[in-house]
């Protein structure tokens, strides 16, 4: 079992922290929240991200996992397997997406609309609103999209990005709000090089292989029913190379300042193919 390093400390509100994108970012906002005092980078792409924090050109790294209506960022997930980082806090914000333009465009001039593929998934039903006429562009991050619309030379594009990319990047608002849910909240991951735990913390993330064969996750969640642990999130992901296996993404509510829980871990890993502890770590 990884050695942990129990913090006494309050979690920090200042560092360098990693962002994908640019300004504007809904990573980048996150991290003001959470972080207040401390100086944000940004990185073309999350792979970037997780590099920066594990050669140590930044002390966090803050990144999304999951959308509460459009599903898990599966890269994220590879990533968290791949490259020995750790969740050290997590928070949710409230997204609140908008169509931007440049200053003239109207509407009914719209013919490009560009946003990350998760924002364009949350707003689904106001696309379907411009049927064929419009082409849906995916890129990296939806303040990448803001700026592409505030460099290109014609009226006819739009972003769907955050409120906050208006005065960034010199553009105007035709549409607030259009999200497919006014309850549309994305969980970021603050990662860092060490496996920290901060006071207070009491979630656990996991990711784990079940021995392909009859009853063996049954066995792996009767230990969390054993110590009456409440389970948060239960994912299976496809394991590429593989005929239809799977392996496990999980969040359950514990602390591993608890020995019976530390015992329960290092059973998961001695039994489990391919165990990775990703942290313990408070959400806000």
């Amino acid at each position: 079992m990884i050695e942990l390093i129990q913090k006494e400390t309050a979690f920090p509100t200042e560092g360098i922290i990693g962002c994908q994108g640019v300004a504007g970012a809904y990573s980048q906002i996150a991290a003001d929240r959470m972080f207040p005092n401390g100086r944000k980078i940004f990185f073309k792409t999350f792979d970037a991200v997780f590099d920066a924090v594990k050669r140590g050109l930044c002390n966090y790294g803050m990144i999304p996992i999951e959308n509460n209506s459009n599903g898990s960022v599966r890269a994220i997930q590879d990533l968290l397997r791949e490259r020995g980082l750790f969740i050290v806090r997590s928070e949710k914000l409230c997204i609140s997406h908008e169509l931007l333009v440049k200053p003239g465009t109207r509407l009914e001039d719209i013919r490009e609309i560009y946003s990350h593929e998760q924002a364009l998934g949350q707003c689904s039903e106001f696309l379907k609103k411009f049927g064929d006429q419009v082409r849906i562009i995916p890129c990296l991050n939806t303040a990448i999209a803001a700026r592409t619309v505030s460099e290109s030379e014609t009226n006819d594009k739009a972003a769907i990005c955050s409120a906050a990319c208006i005065e960034l990047y010199g553009l105007k608002t035709l549409g607030m709000r259009i999200q497919n849910s006014d309850n549309n909240y994305t969980r970021f991951l603050c990662i860092a090089r060490e496996p920290a735990v901060y006071p207070g913390a009491d979630r656990i993330s996991l990711i784990l292989s079940a021995a392909h064969r009859p009853g063996a996750l049954y066995e792996v969640l009767g230990k969390f029913a054993k110590l009456s642990i409440n389970m948060l999130k239960l994912e299976s992901v496809p394991i590429t190379g593989r005929d239809f296996e799977f392996r496990f993404y999980i969040d359950i509510e514990a602390s591993t300042r608890e020995p019976k829980v530390m015992q329960m871990l290092a059973e998961l890993e001695k039994e489990c193919m391919d165990f990775r502890f990703l942290g313990n770590y408070t959400e806000i």
